[in-house]
């Protein structure tokens, strides 16, 4: 069974981020910023809210503008007799309905990842300027594949297996365990550039070459395990359970398979 794992979840994980906590940015005096809010990470498909609070200190307000690095996608001109307008941006659909000066609300996918900035002029041009970063997430459309097995293994043979992730964003990392412990100096990890899929989403691949020595199998087996994260969002692992050809015990855990029997199986790890 394929199911992806979330350590803590993308949607609602908004950060603020207040003047108090930024030295040396923006004016002390005129049109102010005092903190906007913005999600750390979103999962791709998600609705997220973004805010902009303020000061005018006397100043007039001529508009509020919101960009996504260098693309401006909302700007509210309180003067104009249809205030709000909005602007195509890669990734981002903007709610205009029930977006206000003060909050926005979008629907996003990987390509809105960057640099979120809110802007503020006043009438005299005074400006005023505060950003935060937000990643948004796009799993994998399946967890790792493990290949490179073969029918049979003894003690003394060279173990060379590859782990495959399909295209996500940001790429997914690729970790081995080895009987339940992570790989260490005497296995060979190699990561491998993953390829693009032409809208910024990237695939991950990693290899493992081991040598096999006779306190690798347990009972007759050694597991492997392969699991692919994108930060805390996403954790989903494909188990292989490899048999020594000269042992007897031919009774594999259920749920995993046999080096070369059938396909590996793709488990939730929490």
């Amino acid at each position: 069974m394929e199911k992806d794992g979330q350590g803590a979840n993308a949607r609602g994980d908004k950060r603020t981020i207040s003047r108090d906590t930024i030295c040396g940015m923006g004016p002390s005096s005129g049109v102010q910023i005092t903190r906007i809010g913005v999600p750390r990470t979103a999962r791709s498909g998600d609705t997220v809210r973004l805010s902009c609070s303020f000061r005018l200190n006397g100043d007039d307000l001529y508009s509020l503008t919101w960009w996504k690095d260098d693309h401006m996608f909302f700007n509210y001109v309180p003067s104009n007799s249809q205030p709000k307008s909005i602007y195509p941006a890669p990734g981002i659909l903007v709610h205009v309905g029930v977006s206000t000066l003060h909050e926005v609300v979008l629907t996003v996918d990987h390509r809105a990842s960057g640099i979120l900035r809110c802007e503020l002029l006043a009438t005299t041009f005074e400006q005023d300027t505060m950003e935060a970063a937000m990643t948004v997430i796009e799993v994998p459309t399946r967890g790792p594949s493990v290949s490179g097995q073969r029918g049979d293994y003894q003690v003394g043979d060279l173990l060379l297996l590859n782990c495959s992730s399909p295209p996500s964003y940001p790429s997914t990392t690729l970790t081995w365990d080895i009987n339940g412990r992570q790989t260490g100096p005497r296995e060979t990890v190699v990561t491998y550039p993953g390829e693009s899929d032409g809208s910024g989403r990237v695939s991950a691949w990693s290899g493992l070459h081991m040598w096999l020595h006779a306190h690798h199998f347990t009972h007759g087996a050694l597991v492997v395990r392969c699991t692919a994260t994108i930060l805390h969002v996403y954790r989903v692992s494909t188990e292989l359970v490899i048999t020594d050809g000269r042992s007897l015990h031919t009774s594999p855990r259920e749920g995993a398979s046999t080096g070369g029997k059938s396909p590996p199986q793709i488990t939730n790890i929490r």
